[in-house]
């Protein structure tokens, strides 16, 4: 029996291992194969366990219950359900007595229980609801046991120790390695936003947004502009009412550029002061009228400082496309002069060379 139920644990963590992988590489993978192999990985290892019973007397078990539990908890439901169907229907295929109680009470009505829980919670959970929770399906999972099984009732006093063991304590083990394998799938995905982003801002940091231009500039079916925008008179502004508000109003810039984000348009911060911004659109009109409506946005906008004062911000822009052949940073020395030439102009001016 001891070796039965640790075959039953080597495959559960052998399909965790597998899980882990496979989330590890997620996104080199397409979200429609993702979803398959996810489906096909914990579907087999519930299949397999089918086939690795615990004997106890003339009474078989299995760990089925273990997977099922953390797939409602931790996939979405769309998964769960699938997952469900297909090993349902795969344990009504074997056969054998009772095998719709077993079905039904070993499998579809703790996972459902389960899922509930993880909707209704919204994904919250602490380690003492999960105790509750998987001894709540296990005792579900049982209760055929005593229903429909002669001397039901002494078998699952003889049974119940070695099972609920069996199952709780290899579900919080498993709920353990997942709540580790994402937070530290969560600091590391913190360490790369870091590296590509300005701590200040949250934009992209220069480097990072020339090495995704650079990529995005080999389209020829666009043309492609980069604008370089300065706030007005910003160092006047830090002079009088100091740093910490000059950093709000990078911030609050900051935010009215990632509205206008998208795959056509990606915002950065160049330095300072400055912000640098990729465009492509379909011709120069677009993009001239992209700008002058950003530019609009900020002049119209109250800038908030203190909880009684507010500020009105302007920008220069300089706006320069993309030639073919060009090298990005040619276009970004244009688009620098251009900047330039508005604010030699008067600033809240938009300079544009297509």
């Amino acid at each position: 029996m001891g070796q039965s139920i640790f075959s039953n644990l080597g495959v559960i963590l052998l399909g965790h291992f597998a899980m882990s992988v496979l989330m590890n590489h997620r996104e080199k993978i397409p979200k429609n194969i993702l979803f398959f192999c996810i489906v096909v990985l914990f579907s087999s290892v519930i299949i397999l366990l089918f086939y690795l019973p615990v004997q106890f007397g003339e009474f078989t078990f299995d760990l089925r219950l273990v997977p099922l539990f953390m797939l409602a908890i931790f996939q979405c439901w769309e998964k769960t359900l699938i997952i469900l169907l297909i090993v349902s229907v795969w344990r009504f295929l074997m056969g054998g007595e009772n095998v719709f109680f077993g079905v039904l009470f070993g499998m579809v009505l703790p996972t459902l229980v389960a899922l509930v829980f993880d909707i209704i919670n919204k994904g919250k959970r602490n380690i003492y609801q999960i105790i509750i929770l998987i001894t709540i399906c296990w005792m579900i999972s049982d209760f055929p046991i005593v229903l429909f099984v002669p001397n039901g009732k002494e078998i699952f006093q003889q049974l119940f120790l070695i099972k609920y063991i069996s199952v709780v304590l290899p579900s919080i083990i498993y709920y353990a390695l997942v709540l580790h394998e994402r937070k530290r799938e969560s600091l590391r995905q913190q360490l790369l936003f870091l590296a590509s982003h300005d701590p200040l801002t949250k934009l992209l940091n220069k480097n990072h947004f020339i090495d995704i231009v650079e990529e995005k500039i080999k389209n020829p079916y666009y043309n492609h502009f980069i604008a370089m925008i300065d706030i007005d008179y910003f160092k006047k502004f830090n002079d009088k009412y100091g740093h910490l508000a000059g950093d709000q109003i990078l911030i609050s810039i900051a935010s009215i550029l990632k509205k206008y984000e998208s795959d056509d348009l990606i915002a950065s911060r160049y330095g300072g002061e400055e912000f640098i911004i990729y465009l492509r659109t379909l011709n120069s009109d677009q993009a001239i009228d992209t700008f002058q409506k950003l530019q609009n946005e900020i002049r119209n906008t109250s800038f908030q400082i203190e909880s009684n004062l507010d500020v009105s911000i302007t920008v220069s822009i300089g706006l320069a496309k993309i030639k073919k052949g060009e090298i990005l940073h040619e276009t970004i020395k244009v688009a620098d002069q251009n900047l330039y030439e508005a604010k030699e102009k008067g600033r809240d001016q938009l300079i544009v060379v297509c």
